[in-house]
């Protein structure tokens, strides 16, 4: 019993007969953090026609590279950390939200990895 006493005190600070009717003293009890900051954004949805998807998707690599080069170039700390197939088109992950100069950006440096990447498949 004394052990069972002695655990209850190390996690509440306070002995079962003080604390009786079951409350915990307010300074020992503290809501858990349950929430987060909200759901991302850090996401840019390109609408491509497949076979162009796929191609951009297929060299994944090549564009987060290229798109990354033409965002710092343009002194952007955008950064664009993978690109995938989804939607109708290209889902690319970023780590801040994009604004629309570098939306333009991102669009201008895709191009020339879809036409470097047509360009070698065929």
């Amino acid at each position: 019993m004394e052990k069972v006493l002695a655990m209850h005190q190390s996690g509440f600070g306070t002995s079962a007969s003080s604390n009786r009717g079951g409350a915990v003293s307010s300074g020992a009890s503290r809501a858990p953090k349950m929430t987060t900051y909200g759901p991302t954004r850090c996401q840019v949805l390109i609408p491509l026609d497949t076979p162009t998807a796929e191609v951009i998707v297929a060299n994944a690599v090549t564009a987060v590279e290229s798109c990354n080069r033409g965002l710092v170039e343009a002194h952007s700390k955008l950064r664009v950390e993978s690109v995938r197939k989804a939607w109708d088109g290209i889902f690319m992950s970023t780590n801040f939200v994009a604004s629309a100069a570098e939306l333009e950006v991102i669009k201008q440096w895709l191009k020339k990895v879809a036409g470097l990447a047509a360009s070698t498949v065929c």
